[in-house]
């Protein structure tokens, strides 16, 4: 008999621009199907979180969340195993409740889904943490709801939770886990040759997409935990130390602070043009020389080690990833394809070794994401903590 999931994720609930971070939840649904499991999709809205696609408020039939809801699952094959709640509205929950009522494991990601109710028959509830320090943090030092009841085991994408990382105490065991990528979708073969206004857009640059600033910082245990905007500001000059122009899908809007960037060297897109659909994000990052990335400040004051499920993808097409250091290398490969930066001296001097033997950075980046970060492989490691 094969194993059966219910996988809560976070897709109809950013429905605008918001390619990248369906994936992030859809990568551990996919991938479980590709392990042969039986895997049922579900998500639960708030009222105020649906929209028409002008971003007014409407209900769940008319909204744009349930439209991105059904193109993203149809693209993928999906089949009738996915349900979408609202707040006050009737939905069809019944089938969702006989699928999980003995179920192997429901993997609740980022605790979006609110409706244990439903899934409680399920053997194993993970909650798995898909920003930590944060998560931690609002938790205890803020007091936020993070819908930690209801579930009986902990997983986070900080690899450094429980061996290092300074977080606060949840009173929860946080087990590390790699966040997956089904191969299926996201190798080069499966991307093609780069082709359309977004490979276009990629040009062939070293590229990141990211929010500019996300969230407020938080404090804790006398420190600052912030956004990437600060660790961006480090990496101000780095075209002018390496000669390479960075493109940046960003949210970030005119204003003093792009207009410094861009005086720099640095090259902003807007995020409608390349994160509205899944093929276009993964044609862009596959016509990336690679992808530069800062983390979120908190991440490395934090020593969380966290990875990231975006650099993760531009591994598995084959494009070499400096990323900035949080720890995460002391548990992945580290030199070549994957190359980690500390400092903006470190960035620009290792930039220009990738480039002196890009091929076969490019081909030790795919090979990594093959052996660490294929679905079979992290999800049937983290399976192993239960």
């Amino acid at each position: 008999m094969k194993k059966r999931a219910v996988v809560g994720v976070g897709v109809a609930g950013f429905p605008k621009h918001a390619a990248g971070n369906s994936w992030a939840f859809l990568q551990w649904a996919t991938g479980l199907r590709e392990l042969g499991w039986e895997v049922w999709i579900t998500e639960s809205l708030l009222a105020k979180e649906l929209i028409d696609r002008e971003g007014r408020p409407c209900r769940l039939a008319e909204s744009h969340n349930l439209a991105h809801w059904k193109s993203f699952l149809a693209d993928l094959g999906w089949d009738s195993r996915a349900t979408l709640l609202a707040e006050g509205e009737a939905g069809d929950e019944r089938g969702l409740r006989e699928f999980a009522q003995g179920a192997d494991l429901f993997l609740n990601l980022s605790g979006h889904f609110k409706r244990l109710d439903l899934v409680g028959g399920a053997a194993a509830r993970v909650y798995v943490d898909l920003d930590p320090a944060f998560t931690q943090i609002w938790a205890k030092a803020y007091g936020s709801p993070m819908n930690f009841a209801g579930h009986n085991a902990f997983w986070s994408v900080g690899l450094s939770m429980g061996r290092g990382a300074e977080v606060p105490d949840t009173g929860h065991d946080w087990k590390p886990v790699l966040p997956p990528v089904c191969r299926r979708y996201w190798s080069a073969d499966a991307a093609g040759k780069p082709t359309g206004a977004a490979a276009t857009l990629a040009g062939g640059r070293w590229t990141t997409i990211t929010h500019w600033y996300g969230y407020a910082a938080v404090e804790w245990n006398g420190k600052s935990h912030g956004n990437k905007s600060e660790e961006f500001q480090k990496l101000r000059d780095w075209p002018a130390r390496t000669g390479f122009t960075p493109r940046v899908v960003t949210d970030l809007g005119p204003g003093e602070e792009r207009e410094s960037f861009e005086k720099e060297g640095w090259e902003f897109l807007p995020p409608d043009r390349i994160c509205s659909d899944w093929k276009k994000y993964r044609s862009f990052l596959a016509a990336s020389r690679g992808e530069l990335s800062p983390a979120k400040s908190g991440y490395i004051t934090a020593k969380t080690g966290w990875f990231s499920d975006r650099s993760a993808l531009y591994l598995a097409l084959g494009r070499p990833v400096l990323l900035q250091e949080t720890g995460w290398s002391r548990w992945l490969p580290e030199g070549r394809g994957l190359v980690s930066f500390r400092t903006p001296a470190e960035a620009a001097e290792k930039v220009r070794k990738i480039e002196i033997d890009h091929a076969s950075h490019a081909k030790a980046a795919e090979q990594i994401a093959e052996e660490h970060l294929a679905a079979g492989r992290a999800i049937g490691q983290a399976l192993q903590h239960l």
